[in-house]
């Protein structure tokens, strides 16, 4: 009975001790579980956040990217609207052959300086620009005839302008609003 009693006593300790070693344990692990779970979703919401900002920073720049393709098509088809483009081009003693020559060029060259920018514009508005550039090229080669070719530029012009778009609603009119309709829904 006395080893009975002796292996009591050396149990009893030794299973309180062991007890209070899970116990501490226990705490210690879920304590470490709940730190865990916590700087991960403080990861979790430092990506998302990060995730926003460069979201919001890209945004930024696209739209500033859209407002100057805006403008620059604007501007363009301010450029290649027959009076403005006449008024800018002409010039004494020319002859209507060389100033037809002139304007085309010009407007060849000022599509092309902006093409690029077709990629920020709606396919509409695009082809409603590209569509006034044709048609005002076709409106400056509309007025060309074999007696208007040793005419001066200023008689060429007059003609142009006179003759207009006959009777169809403005070209660049209908690209201006289409795209002041897509800057609005922007």
């Amino acid at each position: 009975m006395s080893f009975f009693r002796e292996l009591l006593l050396v149990s009893v300790p030794l299973l309180i001790m062991l007890f209070a070693v899970y116990l501490m344990l226990r705490h210690f692990f879920n304590e470490n579980t709940r730190q865990f779970d916590f700087l991960k979703n403080e990861q979790d919401i430092q990506r998302l956040k990060l995730s926003v900002d460069k979201k919001l920073n890209s945004d930024k720049i696209l739209i500033q990217h859209k407002l100057q393709a805006f403008e620059r098509m604007a501007l363009f088809l301010e450029r290649i609207n027959p009076p403005n483009l006449i008024t800018r081009n002409i010039s004494a003693g020319q002859k209507a052959s060389d100033f037809q020559k002139l304007l085309l060029r010009i407007i060849r060259e000022e599509y092309e300086h902006n093409m690029s920018q077709q990629i920020f514009l709606s396919s509409t508005s695009w082809e409603l620009i590209k569509a006034a550039k044709e048609e005002v090229s076709g409106l400056i080669n509309a007025n060309m005839s074999a007696d208007m070719t040793e005419k001066t530029a200023g008689v060429y012009a007059q003609e142009i302008l006179a003759r207009g778009f006959s009777g169809k609603k403005d070209p660049i009119e209908k690209a201006m609003q289409s795209l002041k309709g897509e800057l609005a829904d922007l």
